[in-house]
């Protein structure tokens, strides 16, 4: 049987709770519940994803925030959940749009 001494273990068990909070980060913020693939080219390309989508939705969340913020204030939360159900206020939607128009750039979706 071998010896281990307490010091690498809780160094062992301190390495295995960051990545059990890194995946209630996960499933909390990024909204995946659960890994729908199992290998690991699968859980990679889920977990890229999540995360550009999250940098994505932000960025359009601080951008717009910061203009509306003093008229009808929404949390990060509230605002992905109206976008994804369409149900975002007029004022948020018109200064997405204008967001979207003046940056130059070809608008890769349409907010409703």
């Amino acid at each position: 049987m071998i010896q281990v001494t307490a010091e690498p273990i809780a160094q062992m068990y301190k390495a295995c709770w960051q990545v059990e909070v890194f995946f209630r980060w996960i499933k909390q913020h990024l909204n995946v519940p659960t890994l729908l693939g199992t290998s690991e080219n699968a859980v990679y390309g889920q977990l890229y994803t999540a995360l550009m989508v999250y940098v994505l939705l932000k960025s359009l969340y601080d951008a717009t925030s910061s203009i509306l913020s003093r008229h009808v204030a929404l949390s990060f939360a509230r605002f992905t959940r109206l976008l994804d159900l369409g149900q975002l206020p007029v004022e948020w939607r018109l200064s997405l749009f204008h967001i979207l128009q003046t940056d130059g750039q070809n608008k890769l979706f349409f907010i409703t």
